[in-house]
């Protein structure tokens, strides 16, 4: 007769098959991302480009989801005050910092102390690039960059240049150029929008993002001498990239997606997956065309390559320039 009791091994085989199927039931039972809605942490105030493009990301985020995204904007200390509170959030893919290259690329070079560092995020997505457009008064006897260089040669740091304030993207990318151009000119650095100056002929010249500068160049109200991309934009096709008057010039940003390091890896692909689906429609892509800006959409291992080569590039002209802020 056989014995109603389990051997020791049936019961341990019957353990481990319980165990599968409750571990797979647990994992079946999570909710699928997102199940709730996303905060996206922007280091800009409302209206300004990443704020605006964020917003329309956030937009097509929430059709393909049917989950709200609340723009928070925290402007202020070069990007640093919205990091922080992005790095100290929960890494559960509900809190995100949509951010540009002052964040990861500039600000550890020129600040001495940061209350975050690049390994407290892992990077999404990089959306696209922000060309810069170097403009001058329309009534401005600059007609080209090769007359600003001139000029510049001529009455070494007599001619001004504007930017959003020291370290800041504008006033790095200046002196980026100035230094390949081989020339010097003095900066005049804005808490407030610096472009109304350069309109009026307070300031001489100065790099505005596209998405600002455009607009202003169409309206007659600038004149653009050329754009910080390696190749012409669509949205200023008859103005030269500054890498035709300075050969191997660039000095565009860009706008990426980043979440808290420790962010479970199904979020982080369910975010990149979101992201690249966005970036892919035609629409998306011609608005941000519109804009001047160029769609991108890598996934995080080039963006991580992507990161790691920009930072290079602007900590080197940082410390050619003795850039640096408190």
């Amino acid at each position: 007769m056989k014995s109603n009791k389990l051997s020791r091994r049936a019961l341990l085989g019957l353990g481990g098959v319980l165990l599968a199927g409750a571990t797979t039931f647990a994992a079946n039972a999570q909710p699928t991302y997102p199940s709730r809605p996303v905060k996206l942490i922007v280091p800009f105030p409302a209206g300004t480009s990443p704020d605006v493009i964020a917003r329309l990301w956030g937009e097509e985020f929430t059709k393909a989801t049917a989950q709200a995204v609340v723009v928070e904007n925290r402007p202020g200390a070069s990007t640093i005050i919205a990091a922080q509170a992005a790095a100290n959030a929960a890494p559960d893919g509900y809190t995100l910092l949509w951010t540009v290259n002052n964040t990861f690329s500039i600000n550890p070079y020129v600040y001495k102390k940061l209350p975050y560092k690049a390994e407290d995020f892992a990077a999404v997505t990089r959306i696209l690039s922000v060309p810069y457009v170097l403009v001058t008064s329309s009534e401005s006897k600059i007609r080209s960059l090769p007359d600003l260089i001139r000029e510049a040669k001529a009455r070494p740091d007599a001619m001004t240049y504007a930017s959003a304030g020291i370290g800041q993207d504008t006033h790095v990318a200046m002196a980026r150029l100035l230094g390949e151009a081989g020339v010097s000119m003095t900066h005049v650095p804005y808490k407030d929008y610096f472009l109304p100056d350069v309109i009026a002929r307070r300031v001489d010249v100065a790099f505005d993002a596209s998405t600002g500068a455009i607009p202003q160049v169409k309206a007659g109200k600038v004149r653009a001498l050329g754009v910080s991309s390696p190749k012409r934009i669509a949205g200023l096709p008859d103005v030269p990239a500054i890498a035709e008057i300075v050969p191997g010039f660039v000095g565009d940003s860009w706008h990426g997606i980043f979440a808290p390091k420790g962010t479970p890896e199904p979020v982080l692909a369910s975010l990149l997956a979101q992201s690249q689906k966005i970036v892919a429609q035609a629409a998306f892509r011609a608005k941000l065309e519109g804009y001047g800006l160029t769609p991108v959409g890598e996934p995080p291992e080039a963006f991580s390559r992507f990161l790691d080569e920009d930072a290079r590039a602007w900590a080197k002209v940082v410390k050619d320039n003795h850039i640096t802020a408190e």
